[in-house]
């Protein structure tokens, strides 16, 4: 049992260097990425379930992109709606998708949907959470990155609402910690950045390379992450890719949400580490 023990406080001491390591490269001032003519045709992909009040603002976003509006295009997939979510994303500007088999998670929504959108002429697709709002330079910002070679990335991950209340401080602080010392530390190490969530894009030569979008876990986000190191893909870190999320504001939806990650998590682990 002692050395079992020793054992398992060793594994954590080695984590936490790693950990160190990979912040104190985040001191590293990131390399720009060079300006490129915006000629990459981008599919902005929405998974969306009882959003009818938030996805208008997400789809007003994309619409004031700095990006040409010819070469990109939004769909959003309504999936297990009780709300109006496709009419109001109907009537902001954006295209449906309409799922056809049953929608379990995001990672089965995003399924389908990709199922329909690899068979259209599309360089690469930016997938959004449907409560998020973008900065006008996303797309600007992932063609510059595919230009230079990226077929994965991850955009920087900000907040609509920090000061809303204690838990969308506590947060907004999570995922600026992660931008500054988890992906720009490994960006600085010329590791791949991870997948978080939502304000990526990845290519579609990659989707095509995975066999299309299959992730099967709750944590698709870090699932993709893995399918793409495994695949060879790094994924790049884009700074000045913005996304604001918005965050929970009272402690038991804060506790559910962070159960279901974790959960994702041992999942992914179990898959992917055996």
């Amino acid at each position: 049992m002692q050395n079992a023990i020793s054992g398992a406080m060793l594994l954590l001491k080695l984590a936490s260097l790693y950990f160190l390591v990979v912040a104190l490269f985040a001191l590293k001032k990131p390399k720009p990425i060079p300006r490129a003519n915006p000629n990459m045709r981008f599919a902005c992909v929405i998974a969306a379930r009882n959003e009818e009040r938030v996805i208008g603002g997400l789809i007003e976003s994309l619409l004031r992109q700095t990006y040409p509006k010819a070469l990109f295009d939004i769909y959003v997939m309504p999936n297990n709606c009780t709300d109006h979510t496709a009419l109001a994303a109907i009537r902001a500007g954006a295209q449906v998708l309409r799922p056809e088999g049953e929608i379990r998670c995001k990672g089965d929504a995003l399924h389908e949907a990709f199922e329909t959108l690899l068979r259209k002429d599309y360089d690469a697709f930016c997938v959004f959470d449907a409560d998020n709002v973008v900065d006008r330079c996303f797309l600007k910002e992932m063609n510059n990155a595919y230009r230079a070679g990226a077929r994965a990335a991850q955009g920087y991950r900000d907040s609509k609402n920090p000061y809303d209340s204690a838990i969308s401080g506590c947060y907004s602080i999570y995922y600026w910690m992660m931008d500054r010392f988890h992906n720009q530390g490994k960006a600085g190490l010329g590791l791949s950045a991870m997948i978080n969530g939502t304000g990526f894009m990845v290519a579609a030569s990659t989707l095509k390379k995975l066999g299309g979008w299959r992730t099967e876990t709750i944590s698709e986000d870090l699932e993709m992450t893995a399918q793409c190191v495994l695949a060879d893909v790094q994924v790049a870190w884009v700074p000045l890719a913005v996304t604001y999320d918005e965050q929970p504001l009272d402690y038991a939806v804060s506790v559910t949400q962070r159960r279901r990650w974790t959960s994702g998590t041992i999942q992914v682990a179990g898959r992917y580490l055996s």
